[in-house]
């Protein structure tokens, strides 16, 4: 095989696509499929407008430009406020833009006027609601739209939120009505017929517990992980009905040996500038496998095999405990994995993974 390879199973994402769009339509909630990590792969978004996401995101322009490309005609959403030297090519790529900033908006509403659009962007204020990425505070969101208002090309189209990315705040009822209340002091003075943007995966245990409040605006939710994992990504736990096996990634053996586990003589930092733990399993067998950083990215390998454990990882190699493995493992043997969503966001974007992706 050579290199390390990803399975795309996009029967899978469709199956859990379909999945979530009905228990979400149940609570009121439209979907938009998110392809950020398979790179914009237009198989995959095919996949989710027919299981019946009403649009496709993504944080780039340029996997927006390739879906496009690809024939896809439905929305197209930029995830992520393109730079002031982005905003032309989102302005073409894009239909709905998430924003977070003034400067970002007034850029976008040029490239629209230079490039010469007859179509206007619609564009999606993010609010900061606590979990301190981007966002525009409350207390200045008013200020924000009345200039955004006054601007050619751009047309406020709702409100965004987004939950659990970096400080990992957490999705609630009473968040969620917060987003509802700023939109509704909007409602008629700059702008009507608002749509809410509620969310991510994050909010997804909210839906199926029954909990998400009743909004008195349409709303949908930004989903991706969900999707392509199959599991609640706050607590990793699989998600009712959804699949995990739409990705599995190979790797090839390069080496078997038994070996002490414990380094020998004084140690320093490894290669990544981290202070190594290892414990102490006697002399016992491990395995090198062809797979590392340059890989998966800063992701993680979970393996199929419960009996196999991973000790550590570097910019080309996987060391791994194998005592415990319930097949034999020698030299070429191919050991197959699960990605959590780094790790898929790695592989996908990584050029030395090969791609099989099985429609």
């Amino acid at each position: 095989m050579g290199l390390p390879m990803l399975s795309v199973d996009i029967r899978a994402i469709y199956e859990n696509t379909a999945n979530l769009v009905k228990v979400c339509r149940e609570a009121g909630l439209d979907v938009f499929g998110v392809t950020k990590a398979v790179g914009g792969l237009p198989a995959a978004a095919r996949a989710m407008l027919s299981a019946g996401a009403v649009g496709i995101a993504d944080s780039r322009a340029a996997n927006l430009e390739k879906l496009r490309k690809s024939g896809i005609g439905a929305p197209l959403m930029l995830l992520r406020s393109p730079t002031i030297q982005e905003s032309s090519r989102a302005a073409a790529a894009a239909d709905i833009i998430l924003v977070s900033a003034l400067p970002g908006i007034v850029g976008i509403s040029r490239a629209v006027e230079q490039m010469g659009l007859s179509r206007e962007i619609q564009l999606i204020p993010v609010v900061e609601m606590g979990d301190r990425r981007e966002g525009i505070m409350p207390e200045l969101l008013n200020d924000v739209v009345e200039a955004a208002d006054k601007l050619p090309g751009v047309r406020i189209r709702g409100l965004g939120a987004n939950f659990a990315c970096f400080a990992g705040a957490v999705p609630t009822q009473e968040r969620i009505k917060c987003l509802e209340e700023l939109a509704g002091s909007l409602e008629g003075r700059y702008v009507s017929g608002l749509v809410l943007s509620a969310g991510n995966s994050s909010a997804l245990s909210l839906v199926f517990e029954g909990k998400w409040p009743k909004l008195a605006y349409p709303a949908h939710l930004r989903v991706g992980e969900s999707i392509l994992l199959g599991w609640d990504i706050m607590t990793k736990d699989p998600l009712p009905g959804m699949r995990q096996d739409a990705f599995r990634f190979y790797a090839e053996v390069i080496e078997v040996a038994k070996k002490p586990s414990l380094p020998d003589g004084p140690v320093g930092c490894n290669a990544f500038d981290e202070a190594a733990k290892p414990v102490d399993r006697g002399c016992h067998w491990r395995a090198v496998a062809a797979v590392g950083r340059q890989d998966i990215g800063a992701g993680s390998l979970i393996p199929l095999d419960p009996g196999i454990e991973i000790l550590g990882m570097t910019s080309d190699h996987t060391v791994l405990a194998i005592d415990k493995a319930r097949s034999p493992i020698k030299v070429g043997t191919q050991l197959e994995f699960r990605l959590d969503y780094g790790g898929l966001l790695g592989a996908m974007t990584s050029p030395y993974v090969g791609k099989i992706i099985k429609e």
